[in-house]
């Protein structure tokens, strides 16, 4: 049976209801009574068996008062929800008592609790609610304690959650205490213990103590005015009705008011579920007459009896499709198999129930109140043919089902893995930062009215299993493997160690179930308990990796997906997360990791697999040009699958707002430099293991003839023709192809710009800050199917330090750097070390014996000297031609990262990549100095003449005799570093000594 998902707007409405509750009993009664009660009956036992029996939570506490003043001075000292007062007390008649509690606290409830009928028989005639809102029976059996805690519940909240939570109402009839006292515990008992078995396969245990709130309110009247006006209140809201026949009617005992009220009944709702009970089996002729079931109060089998009409009529259990006959069809456990069974039984069988109100009764039993509340005034006479109906109730149950899987995490019950749903947690504990990022952008795309905007489009999260970071915990218990993991051991041994390990076996059987729904390639990604967070996303620092996931062996399916699995998990505990964690506020022992099972993103062609478009777009776009502003966003688009801008490749840098301006490709020569020229695809070579070169060969990287011989290249690229050396956007001609994305963003193919501006506004309102987003789109000549959009990430950007936005007026002979290009905002007045690529001395060829230089240097002046780090081209570059490819650990301790523009080596700013992500988590400031613009420039000569601490072949660490000042305005993206500046003596001191 599937259980129907809580939606969070459901759990708002459900955790606002029973908003009474009754938790301190106070129960007035002789000392033998309470003896009968206590030490006899075992009162207290009773009840919190009875609570725990029926699952539920908050069992009240009976406190004891053995005279009427003493239960005085109790009920003054402490806060009592209801009395329970017992006939015999010593010091006060019970309705004096009773009398006399009213009148001090009107609205109290205040029960009598008789042991027999005989008791009862001594009262006088019309007691009303003003001295006693009840009399009850005890009969030795606890569970009519239980019963009066409910009965003054559901009375005291039943307007308020019929109002606020759309629940249904059952109106029970019956002015005998001797048979509500018996049949109102049963009709709890089996209200509750249907509640129960619908939510046992739900989530967790919030969600079935959420659901349980829903529960049918139970409406015990004694009289004919009572059962007419709440009728008349909650008439849309009530599942059926049990009555007696024989009760008061104007004030006194009527033998024919049960039939009177149930004719009445059938005026205004023809097919209400109603059960007719009596002590005569001479009126089962009347029951039949009002077309109502018959319940024989003296029956042996007076239980099953309530039980089957509860069930069949108030829709608990599984809803039987027959007809009038009793004639059986079908049987539905859940709404989709409901909504499967609409679609082919019988039109009689569809009129029967749609007539008899089952569908909304069934629907109300589950929580689907919605669904419950438009289905219920529905008839058969609305409609011209009995399939317009049916057309109705199948598009409103899919629209239910629909709205129930979007945008919501779907708990594994490891039974069957169903591919269909978006989201699913394969295993307890944290989702980790990126698995939560992709939750909230699955929520954040269904709650929107983004695919209105754009039917022509598919937009939607990947679908994605995800494993909680529990079964993290246990694996590392289980193999005893966090001695090792805390170890100074290098990544490679490491990772060994954890391969040869072993997966939790529970772990294993939800792989094999989600192996055994999808064929399709996977992306195995890296959610840790720090990633993706505003202040700390060590982003790309661990692992991901892509499986083809499309071998006949399905033992070798899992044991590749198993072995990315552990290679995520050793990635936790890597040099470069350790070096990042330990320069920042965090330890390692905080860090966990949850792992992404993702369905990868892209189309296969040939044997390869990749989208047409990936990339990322961030909110603030720390480099506008032209008349862009900061606050309309950037993105980075390659062909390919996404590493080509993650890592800092050759990428397409546009302004969503303006995407015809391209700053990248200001003359055909920067074009031919910047467009990228090859892209990455997974290999989907069956012979080919895909993870036995680790992270770096599980990609393929091809060249864009490839991509061109794919169609693939249509959607992207422009010839640089080789007749007159112009851009052409069409791959007709001969020259060499560059990566412009003119169709999309010039001919707008494909409205990627407008989605992008719309997702990064949603992102921004949604996080309450910043974003940065993951995307990739597939596209299709066939024009029958639609263009497909897919958001693979959202996270907040890193949230910069507020300081003075100011820079200081200063002489040129003042500044040691200046840039027009910056990231970061703040000021540093405590570096005083410099770690310095003389472009004189720099040389491309001799880019990674560089970066171990300055690796060298970095370990050496560790985390107590931050430190100013200037070279030319780009710091972390995939590409060691384009700068020095250095990773995080090799320049960690930096604090002030300088990238100088030369003539044969032209700077484009690489923001967007992991490498610069994190350079942003730890507020480093990032300069760009462009060798084109005057007003960036390093004064060299005067660097070259500080203190010497070491000198290598390509870098010197320079020490000036005082902390330099950087200086950076994040709202304008200027920045000065400051030499040293002197203080008034020291000043002083030259001037003397230069004779002024």
């Amino acid at each position: 049976m599937e259980t129907t998902k809580i939606t969070p707007a459901d759990k708002l409405k459900l955790q606002d209801l029973i908003l009474h509750r009754v938790h301190e009993i106070l129960l007035v009664a002789s000392p033998y009574d309470h003896f009968v009660l206590e030490e006899d009956g075992r009162l207290t036992e009773q009840i919190l068996h009875e609570y725990m029996g029926m699952d539920l939570s908050n069992a009240p506490r009976v406190w004891p008062a053995y005279t009427a003043s003493n239960a005085f001075k109790m009920i003054s000292s402490r806060k009592y929800d209801l009395v329970i007062v017992m006939m015999r007390l010593q010091d006060m008649p019970p309705l004096v008592f009773a009398a006399k509690i009213k009148e001090k606290y009107s609205s109290k409830p205040v029960i009598l609790l008789a042991f027999d009928e005989s008791e009862i028989k001594q009262l006088p005639k019309g007691l009303t609610h003003s001295t006693i809102d009840k009399v009850f029976i005890w009969s030795g059996n606890a569970n009519v304690f239980l019963a009066i805690v409910k009965y003054i519940e559901d009375r005291m909240n039943v307007k308020r959650d019929v109002e606020k939570g759309d629940v249904r109402c059952i109106l029970f009839i019956e002015d005998s205490p001797r048979f509500y006292s018996t049949i109102l515990p049963m009709i709890y008992k089996e209200i509750t213990y249907h509640m129960k078995s619908l939510v046992e396969k739900s989530l967790n245990d919030t969600e079935r103590m959420l659901h349980k709130r829903g529960r049918p309110k139970i409406l015990l009247v004694s009289t004919y005015e009572e059962a007419e006006k709440y009728y008349k209140h909650y008439r849309t809201h009530m599942l059926g009705i049990i009555s007696d026949i024989r009760f008061p009617r104007g004030g006194k005992p009527d033998p024919m008011a049960g039939g009177a009220f149930i004719e009445w009944v059938r005026k205004l709702d023809p097919h209400m579920p109603i059960m007719l009970q009596s002590r005569h089996q001479k009126n089962r002729e009347l029951a039949e007459k009002l077309h109502t079931h018959f319940l024989h109060k003296e029956s042996p089998t007076l239980l099953q009896d309530l039980r089957k009409f509860i069930v069949t009529n108030f829709g608990f259990g599984d809803f039987v499709f027959r007809n009038e006959k009793n004639e059986v069809f079908f049987r539905a456990t859940d709404l989709p198999s409901l909504l499967e069974a609409l679609k082919t039984i019988p039109d009689e069988s569809l009129v029967y129930h749609a007539n008899s109100n089952h569908f909304s009764n069934w629907l109300a039993a589950r929580g689907e109140f919605q669904l419950a509340s438009q289905f219920r005034p529905l008839q058969v006479s609305d409609f011209g043919r009995v399939d317009e109906l049916r057309e109705l109730l199948l598009e409103s149950i899919e629209k239910t089902i629909r709205s129930k899987r979007s945008g919501l995490v779907i708990e594994f019950s490891g039974e069957y893995y169903d591919a269909e749903e978006t989201y699913t947690r394969l295993a307890s504990g944290s989702l980790g930062g990126k698995a939560r990022g992709l939750a909230f952008a699955n929520s954040l795309l269904f709650k929107s009215d983004l695919r209105q905007r754009y039917p022509g489009v598919v937009i939607r999260v990947p679908k994605v299993a995800v494993i909680g970071t529990d079964a993290f915990d246990q694996f590392m218990d289980e193999n005893k493997l966090w001695d090792v993991a805390f170890k100074n051991i290098p990544n490679q041994e490491l990772e060994r160690i954890f391969l040869k390990a072993q997966l939790p076996e529970s772990l294993m059987e939800s792989l094999r179930s989600v192996l055994a729904a999808v064929r399709y390639p996977l992306a195995v990604r890296s959610s840790s308990m720090l990633e993706d967070s505003q202040y700390q996303p060590l982003a790309g620092l661990y692992a991901t990796y892509m499986l083809p996931n499309n071998s006949s062996s399905e033992k070798r399916r899992l044991k590749q997906l198993c072995e990315a699995v552990k290679r995520v998990y050793a990635s936790t505990f890597f040099q470069e997360p350790k070096s990042f964690i330990g320069s920042s506020i965090h330890r390692q022992v905080e860090e966990k990791m949850a792992v992404i099972i993702m369905e990868l993103i892209g189309r296969q062609y040939g044997s390869r697999f990749y989208p047409v478009i990936s990339g990322t777009a961030l909110s603030l776009n720390y480099y506008p040009v032209s008349y862009m502003k900061r606050d309309e966003g950037v993105a980075h688009l390659a062909l390919g699958l996404g590493r080509t801008v993650v890592e800092g490749g050759k990428a397409l840098r546009i302004s969503p707002k303006y995407p015809s301006i391209l700053p990248q490709f200001y003359s055909v020569k920067a074009t031919l430099n910047n467009s990228q020229n090859s892209f990455f695809a997974l290999d989907l070579n069956k012979k080919i293991d895909p993870l036995k070169g680790g992270v770096e060969s599980n990609l393929r990287s091809y060249p864009l003839s490839v991509a061109e011989e794919d169609g693939t290249l249509t959607w992207c690229g422009s010839v640089v023709s080789v007749e007159d050396d112009v851009i052409r956007d069409s791959l007709q001609y001969d020259g060499t192809r560059v990566i412009t994305f003119a169709p999309i963003l010039k001919w707008n193919l494909f409205p990627l710009a407008e989605i992008l501006v719309d997702l990064l506004e949603m992102g921004k309102e949604g996080l309450g800050c910043e974003v940065e987003l993951e995307f990739a789109v597939n596209l299709y000549e066939d024009k029958s199917r639609k263009p497909e959009f897919y958001l693979l990430q959202i996270r907040p950007m890193v949230s910069t330090v507020e300081v003075e936005q100011g820079l200081k007026s200063v002489s040129k002979e003042e500044i040691l750097c200046h840039s027009s290009l910056t990231l970061g905002n703040g000021t540093m007045d405590n570096i005083q070390d410099v770690v310095f690529v003389d472009p004189d001395r720099f040389r491309a060829s001799k880019t990674v014996e560089i970066a171990q230089e300055v690796e060298a240097f970095n370990r050496e002046l560790g985390d107590e000297r931050p430190y100013l780090l200037i070279g030319p081209g780009r710091w972390g570059s995939a590409d060691p031609w384009l700068g020095v490819p250095v990773n995080w650990n090799q320049i960690n301790y930096a604090r002030v990262i300088v990238e100088l523009g030369l003539e044969q080596l032209p700077i484009d700013p690489s923001f967007g990549s992991h490498f610069f992500q994190n350079i942003t988590s730890m507020r480093l400031g990032y300069f760009t100095v462009d060798f084109a613009k005057k007003q960036d420039w390093t004064d060299f000569a005067w660097l070259k003449q500080q203190p010497v601490v070491k000198k290598g072949r390509y870098t010197t660490w320079f020490h000036p005799e005082k902390p330099l000042l950087v200086n950076i305005n994040g709202q304008t993206g200027e920045g000065l570093i400051l030499k040293p500046r002197l203080s008034d003596e020291e000043i002083m001191n030259e001037q003397e000594a230069s004779g002024i």
